[in-house]
């Protein structure tokens, strides 16, 4: 560790800090495309069968089970 020059110690803090600012500006390019590739007027699809424990994530727009608990899905009224 005595062999490091203050000269090298120069390159490796601008590298690392170049890298650890790169990485935090990604992110933010990426959320752009995204929500201007989404629809403002896309229509939300209605739940019309919910479970009867009423589980949460159990509402489908189709009959079936409970990815929950596993009971048969009944008609939202």
């Amino acid at each position: 560790m005595k062999n490091l020059t203050p000269g090298f110690l120069l390159v490796l803090f601008a590298l690392s800090l170049t890298l650890l600012t790169g990485c935090n500006s990604a992110p933010a390019t990426q959320e752009a495309k995204t929500t201007s590739a989404t629809p403002a007027a896309a229509p939300a699809a209605q739940a019309t069968s919910v479970c009867p424990m009423g589980c949460e994530g159990s509402e489908s727009t189709k009959p079936g089970q409970c990815p929950v608990c596993g009971m048969d899905l009944e008609k939202k009224s």
